[in-house]
């Protein structure tokens, strides 16, 4: 089964689309570590997973019905 991650500002750029289908994970440690094989200049910026709409703090379990986000930063004021 796969994850479905919706992209925002610069990360759908990069990816060419809003959203990604990656494999299935476990956390969201996990899934870091997948999106950063995958792309691996997210290792050099700072980025937030959104899980069912709520900003991830830890290490957080993902069911396959998760709704996922990937945040960029914020910039502005």
């Amino acid at each position: 089964m796969a994850l479905t991650i919706r992209l925002f500002g610069q990360f759908a750029e990069m990816a060419g689309s809003h959203s990604l289908q990656v494999d299935q994970v476990a956390d969201t440690d996990a899934l870091r570590r997948r999106l950063e094989t995958m792309f691996p200049v997210l290792q050099s910026i700072p980025y937030l997973v959104a899980v069912d709409k709520d900003i991830a703090t830890g290490n957080t379990i993902l069911q396959p019905t998760s709704v996922i986000a990937l945040l960029p930063p914020y910039s502005g004021g």
